[in-house]
């Protein structure tokens, strides 16, 4: 808690162990296993898989794309403590965080290659998991998981879902936004995915990465250079499958499944959906539904803000009901330790606002009581 508030952050970050899927993965598929190769405890790392190695950042970038991050002397207690769980409950102690939901940092990229076999995605997905929930074990009141689910095979995902949530007891999974085999999101292949979704009551929180990974993105244009792919990758690719889940009729299909848009920043979601409408209002080739492309994303979809200027003209167009709260801890970009502070300085936001932003949003987001 933090100025009278409570706080739940919705896209809260690990920085994975060297070792964890080595230690985790099942014996059979533990000769297999994704070796990282560089050290986890900076911003980048390097990951063995199959044989070579997992496309994302190059040796220029080894420390990151945020070089001598302004935070590095913030994060050097938990750096030096490999990121355990306690350091991440110190953090959210400093911050004033409540609860988190926990999201990965190299496992962003992990499943970002499309010829890998199912069966090993999908065991790739089970040692990340099972070690997350070890790591939550910590405080499971405060720590919460969200679940990586391979999707080379979506009834492997859907499995995993189940057992995360059900078992685990997991507040919800997570995917890039840039689907496997250009696959849109829209496609029936998906369809099974979403009911489980809908069954469980969780979210799939669409979460991009700058070059983690190896399937097409909307920064390849500018090659190796992270910090433009940056600026472009979190937000373009959460538009592409905004448009995608509304627009293609999954939210139609599925009225219950909820949908976040993480770390993307909150500035472009009025536009996107006033264009999205008009497209319904005089397109030859309507999207389908029966709603309003804003009606579905503000009965289905959530979309996290990190506090940027144009959050109050966000709420004024959309209103406060799908807008969900993120510091970003650990990474470079972040204002860690003084996120949550910057929020609640910023003026044009009433109290009333503030608490459904920073609790009450992302508590039915996720199913927190």
């Amino acid at each position: 808690m933090k100025g009278g508030f409570k706080i739940i952050d919705s896209d809260m970050h690990l920085r994975e162990p060297a070792d964890l899927w080595e230690k985790y993965m099942e014996p059979e598929w533990r000769d297999r296993a994704p070796k990282i190769i560089s050290s986890p405890s900076r911003s980048s790392a390097m990951v063995l898989l199959e044989g070579r190695i997992l496309g994302g950042y190059p040796p220029a970038y080894r420390g990151g794309i945020f070089d001598a991050t302004r935070i590095d002397a913030e994060i050097a207690e938990a750096r030096a403590r490999g990121f355990d769980a306690a350091s991440q409950l110190k953090a959210m102690d400093r911050e004033g965080l409540d609860i988190a939901v926990m999201y990965p940092s190299i496992g962003l990229g992990i499943m970002m290659r499309e010829e890998i076999a199912p069966k090993l995605a999908a065991a790739i997905a089970r040692a990340y998991n099972n070690w997350l929930y070890d790591f939550c074990r910590a405080d499971p009141k405060r720590l919460k998981g969200a679940a990586m689910i391979s999707l080379h095979d979506v009834t492997e995902g859907v499995k995993e879902a189940q057992r995360t949530v059900t078992k685990l007891g997991f507040a919800g999974v997570f995917a890039r936004p840039e689907p496997l085999r250009s696959l849109p999101w829209h496609s029936r292949y998906y369809d099974t995915l979403w009911a489980a979704l809908e069954e469980l009551g969780v979210p799939i929180g669409f979460h991009s990465a700058a070059a983690s990974g190896e399937l097409p993105q909307i920064g390849d244009r500018f090659g190796d250079n992270l910090l433009l792919r940056h600026v472009c990758a979190h937000p373009m690719e959460n538009m592409l499958a905004m448009v995608d889940v509304i627009g293609g009729g999954v939210l139609e299909r599925h009225p219950k499944l909820k949908v976040a848009f993480l770390e993307c920043y909150s500035g472009w979601v009025s536009f996107l959906l006033h264009r999205m409408d008009n497209a319904v209002e005089k397109g030859r080739h309507p999207l389908i539904g029966k709603l309003k492309p804003s009606e579905y994303f503000k009965r289905q979809c959530w979309i996290s803000t990190e506090a940027e200027k144009e959050l109050p003209m966000i709420v004024e167009l959309v209103g406060d009901d799908n807008i969900v709260y993120s510091t970003d801890y650990p990474h470079g970009d972040s204002e860690y330790p003084r996120a949550v502070e910057e929020f609640l300085e910023m003026p044009g936001i009433s109290a009333r606002t503030k608490k459904k932003i920073l609790w009450d949003n992302c508590a039915r987001l996720y199913a927190i009581q």
